[in-house]
């Protein structure tokens, strides 16, 4: 009987070890508050950091949050350390969850919870005076979150995460810094595969490699689960602008409904995978990659194994847009002595472009032989066996060229006549709903790429596009007008290059590519792309 209450104390104890502490800028006091409750939260992020333990969690209201501890105060050589080492540093297993109303009470609880509707700013601009086109970052912080050795009971749920600035030289790198500036996961001797839900990365830039995500295994998998997030117009001198993912053994992240947009590197602009010593094979689905950028080679994605295979699932994703300066524009697949098979389910590569014309929508090479992959129900913009015919547009709502890149423009729903829809193969389906949060199969058959047309209409395209009032369309703009009006196209630096009164109804007007901003009767601008 002894030995039985005693289990039942260790059973309780486990069970309440958890503990939840509240964080709100407007409302919380760091210094009377124990921060267990709404009524009673801390007023810094960094307060609640220092009391958690693994398995806790950190419930944080919306607001700007700046990290305040800094890693260490002097570097190797007993030198002080700037602001710029303040970072977030969460402890491994413990759940931080953002999106709260600032007005939350005691009764506040999940239910009440709105990431986008409550932004959540964790922010590197320390001085708080960043400008456009990445100015006055000078002193933003290198880090804006680290994680260390963390697995998926490591979760980050609900936060914009911005402005990180690693821009830092080789040669003065101290053994305290890492690669990567939005967030960055290393583990030593471990897997490294934190959850990351509902989150918007965006405006960090990497000297090196991962400028919004970096995650880092040296002796283990790197397998992060992905869903729900938003990589946009993050910037990396090396490898993975939006996102770099490193294993020594396996580099295999899970993203299911994940937008890879704008953003920019020297190899894989968009998102980046190698796996040292085994695989590399993200699993990926609903996820749009688009208008990203590479100096090098992979503008979208690029995979890489050096001595294993590199065999990614791809499950309605689109990948549009994109563009590099060397090999391959989209979906890059390289295994320097393995396999190369990447499986391509429901997936559509259009529009991209390298100044390889063979290779710019995708390729893969298996050790020193080419290999096309797996590729099923899926349209590939150049010449490979698919179930689909090559050559025509796929018919995206509104595409932007990927000479645009990188820009996060562009809207890549499908249109009533795109010969997507209808087109996949619903037993390779496992979401239950598309990129927009929508019913993933409608009307019985799965559309390809990673959004689900919801609605049907009679009417023809033409039809469609007038009902808009100003859209481009290779090489004209189109103005719809209920009323005489004076349109005025400005270029992107306020040079007016045309003015022009148009009657009542639909207009057309010739234009060079480019971008132009364009104004009725001086209302609002309009921003289109013209593309030939």
């Amino acid at each position: 009987m002894k030995k039985m209450i005693i289990l039942l104390c260790l059973c309780s104890t486990a069970v309440f070890a958890q503990n939840r502490f509240y964080v709100n800028q407007t409302a919380g006091d760091d210094d009377a508050n124990d921060g267990k409750s709404w009524s009673e939260a801390f007023v810094s992020l960094q307060r609640a950091l220092d009391e958690v333990s693994e398995g806790d969690e950190i419930w944080v209201a919306e607001g700007f949050y700046l990290p305040v501890k800094k890693l260490a105060e002097t570097d190797d050589e007993g030198n002080p350390l700037s602001q710029r080492y303040a970072t977030f540093v969460i402890p491994g297993g413990v759940k931080l969850y953002g999106g709260f109303p600032s007005q939350a009470t005691n009764s506040t609880g999940m239910a009440q919870r709105d990431w986008e509707v409550n932004p959540t700013i964790l922010s590197g601009d320390l001085n708080a005076n960043d400008g456009p086109d990445f100015t006055n970052r000078e002193e933003n912080a290198y880090w804006v979150v680290r994680l260390n050795n963390a697995d998926e009971s490591t979760v980050i749920d609900g936060f914009t995460i911005s402005d990180g600035n690693f821009n830092v030289e080789k040669a003065i790198m101290t053994i305290r810094m890492v690669f990567g500036s939005g967030i960055v996961a290393t583990a030593s001797g471990a897997n490294s595969s934190p959850t990351l839900r509902n989150l918007i990365i965006e405006r960090n830039v990497s000297t090196y490699g991962g400028a919004g995500f970096s995650n880092v295994s040296e002796t283990g998998d790197a397998s992060p689960v992905i869903s729900n997030v938003v990589f946009r117009n993050n910037i990396s001198d090396e490898y993975g602008g939006g996102f770099a993912n490193k294993g020594n053994l396996k580099s295999s992240p899970i993203l299911e409904n994940v937008i890879i947009s704008g953003n920019h590197a020297y190899i894989g602009g968009g998102m980046y995978c190698l796996a040292e010593m085994a695989e590399a094979s993200p699993v990926m689905t609903n996820v749009l990659v688009s208008g990203n950028d590479a100096r090098s080679d992979a503008g979208g994605i690029y995979l890489n194994s050096y001595v294993g295979n590199v065999q990614p699932v791809l499950t309605n994703v689109t990948v549009a847009g994109n563009k590099s300066g060397n090999a391959v524009g989209g979906l890059f697949c390289y295994a320097n002595s393995g396999i190369s098979l990447p499986q391509l389910r429901n997936t559509v590569s259009w529009g991209n472009k390298a100044t390889q014309k063979e290779m710019e929508d995708f390729y893969s090479l298996e050790g020193i032989n080419e290999n096309d992959g797996d590729i099923q129900n899926s349209q590939i913009g150049n010449p490979l066996p698919t179930e689909l015919p090559i050559g025509n547009v796929p018919g995206f709502v509104l595409p932007v060229d990927a000479d645009f890149a990188p820009t996060t423009e562009g809207d890549y729903r499908l249109l009533n006549s795109s010969q997507l829809v209808n087109s996949g193969n619903n037993s390779f389906v496992t979401a239950t709903v598309d990129l927009a949060g929508k019913q993933r199969i409608f009307e019985g058959t799965v559309d390809i790429g990673a959004y689900e047309l919801q609605e049907k209409s009679t009417v023809g395209i033409e039809e469609m596009l007038a009902a808009r009032n100003i859209w481009a369309e290779q090489g004209n703009l189109y103005v719809r007008t209920d009323r005489p009006s004076t349109i005025r196209i400005y270029t992107v630096d306020g040079i007016l290059v045309q003015q022009t009164r148009l009657g009542e109804g639909l207009q057309v007007i010739p234009l060079s590519t480019g971008i132009y901003f364009v104004s009725p009767d001086n209302e609002k601008a309009t921003k289109v792309y013209v593309t030939k």
